[in-house]
């Protein structure tokens, strides 16, 4: 379980070499490098804490009882390990002991299937603390035209097909019973038919509506930005709380590059277009946007964070992570610097500040930053 009493502490580590950082440098840190974990941690906690090695279950740590991070990347050569030291995990760097972790509670989710027979893991996951994600409903158009986002790792793979019954099967179970979830995310690849895409989300939201209330499960859906603003129109009729059109990078030049399906098909007009139409039709905080932090300069960065911010979009850093990168990527991307990251997770809190300005969800998030500079802003922007 995440303690939230005290968001202004961020405990400071030190490696065996001098390098200091603290929690959410940390955290950056292990999703970049990776961690490799032992086995004898599945053996001592698979089964009593939400842990699998089965990575579709996005399995996380919790660092210093505060931050959710993702374990990824496990085969990836790192000098970060998670053992058993003494009955308890811990992260070693290099060999050294650097911090005890904790896992979330066990949740008899994964356990759980559908009236007929699907796995509740085949439809969604938990991620973090208490937020439902029903995600890859369908593969990337632009990735099987050979124009994928060079960063992505998802592209190609999709879920067996869900049916709207046995979707709203696990909502229920994951609000009512467990891990009592707070928000509902929706995720797919991109489409050439932004129009069908919306139908089902439509379908979708109406759904957890007649189920559990939406009231109670605010979903946040990652949409491919249409042409005709009448189909946000219908999102948001049907009760959607969010909506996320993500530009990944600022700069057009890298844009172009990294993501050329992006720029190409859907247009990185569209995509802000559809942003500034949400956010003056439907107010701030309504409309988001993730970046890919570790790509861009950060200067650039935090050019486009602001100029979404002055229109009450709310945008926050994934920090990159090293999934079979594409050399198109490793060649622009910023070598990975922790003063990097905290330009931009302190200019982040600013803007959070500035613009009074709230991203979706309530704890830690597993892999982004967002609820971690949120819940810190006040700390982070005076740093």
């Amino acid at each position: 379980m995440v303690n939230n009493s005290n968001y202004d502490i961020l405990p400071v580590y030190q490696t065996d070499e001098g390098v200091k950082f603290d929690l959410l440098d940390l955290k950056v840190a292990l999703l970049h490098h990776g961690i490799q974990v032992d086995n004898a941690v599945y053996e001592t906690f698979e089964g009593k804490a939400r842990l699998s090695k089965n990575p579709f279950r996005c399995s996380s740590m919790i660092l210093n009882k505060q931050i959710s991070c993702l374990i990824a990347l496990t085969e990836m050569n790192t000098p970060f390990r998670l053992i058993i030291k003494d009955n308890k995990p811990v992260i070693t760097h290099n060999g050294n002991f650097l911090t005890e972790v904790t896992f979330h509670e066990k949740s008899p989710f994964y356990d759980q299937k559908t009236s007929n027979g699907t796995p509740f893991d085949n439809l969604a996951v938990i991620q973090g603390q208490d937020s439902l994600t029903i995600a890859c409903l369908w593969r990337c158009e632009i990735t099987q035209s050979g124009n994928a986002c060079a960063f992505c790792h998802t592209g190609n793979y999709v879920y067996p097909y869900q049916s709207v019954s046995e979707m709203m099967e696990v909502v229920r179970y994951a609000v009512e019973i467990s891990p009592k979830a707070t928000c509902l995310k929706l995720t797919a690849g991109s489409t050439y038919n932004p129009a069908g895409e919306i139908d089902r989300y439509v379908e979708i939201l109406k759904g957890v509506d007649k189920t559990v209330g939406l009231d109670k499960m605010p979903t946040l859906i990652y949409l491919t930005p249409p042409s005709d603003f009448k189909q946000i129109d219908r999102l948001f009729d049907a009760g959607v709380k969010w909506i996320a059109c993500d530009l990944d990078i600022w700069n057009e030049k890298l844009f172009n590059r990294i993501c050329p399906g992006k720029a190409e098909i859907t247009t990185r007009k569209r995509y802000l277009d559809t942003l500034y139409y949400i956010a003056a039709r439907y107010g701030k905080n309504r409309a988001c946007c993730i970046f890919v932090a570790g790509i861009e300069p950060v200067e650039s960065l935090i050019e486009g964070k602001t100029q979404l911010a002055e229109h009450g979009i709310v945008s926050w850093p994934s920090p990159l992570m090293r999934f079979g990168l594409e050399e198109k990527v490793l060649s622009e991307m910023q070598p990975f610097s922790l003063e990097y990251y905290r330009t931009v997770r302190k200019e982040t809190a600013k803007l959070f500040i500035k613009y009074d300005l709230e991203p979706p969800g309530t704890y830690s998030s597993d892999s982004c930053m967002h609820r971690d500079i949120w819940l810190r802003r006040n700390f982070l922007a005076s740093e």
